[in-house]
């Protein structure tokens, strides 16, 4: 148990970590640009948060997935897995350019679709992530492709 609770907490940590450091690094400077491309980047963290949530809770009620060894949890989303997703959401708008492209968003799908199911797949190894009801790895990066490919869209729109 005890190790199932320091695999959550790593990712979380990393999460955040790699966000600060994006916005030290990436964020303009000039305070008019810098004002607003952080509120863009909470409106975006704040976007994927409440995606995860109920789509991981639908997942719960279908059947598909179970997580354990979660410091606390709201029926299937652990807690480090909120932050995971507002800060992936955050680093998003931070990273990825605003404007709209069928190219970028695919390419940029495919890469964190890639990331995201090599996680679920390290998850499913410790154990704390089960996948049942006929739900795959395959299914998984389908799913990340799709709602990155949604992110990309409503990066677009703020």
């Amino acid at each position: 148990m005890v190790l199932s609770m320091s695999i959550w907490i790593f990712l979380m940590l990393t999460a955040i970590g790699i966000c600060g450091s994006l916005r030290l690094v990436i964020v303009p400077r000039a305070p008019k640009e810098r004002k607003f491309a952080l509120s863009r980047a909470t409106k975006m963290g704040f976007f994927l948060f409440a995606f995860d949530f109920v789509f991981e809770n639908l997942g719960l009620i279908l059947g598909y997935w179970n997580t354990s060894g979660s410091l606390f949890q709201i029926g299937a989303v652990p807690i480090e897995v909120m932050v995971i997703a507002a800060a992936a959401g955050y680093a998003y708008a931070i990273v990825f350019p605003r404007k709209f492209s069928w190219e970028t968003g695919f390419y940029t799908s495919l890469l964190i679709a890639a990331a995201g199911t090599a996680i679920e797949a390290i998850l499913n190894n410790f154990g704390v992530l089960t996948y049942t009801g006929g739900w795959t790895s395959m299914h998984a990066f389908v799913s990340y492709f799709g709602t990155f490919f949604l992110m990309h869209k409503v990066n677009s729109t703020l």
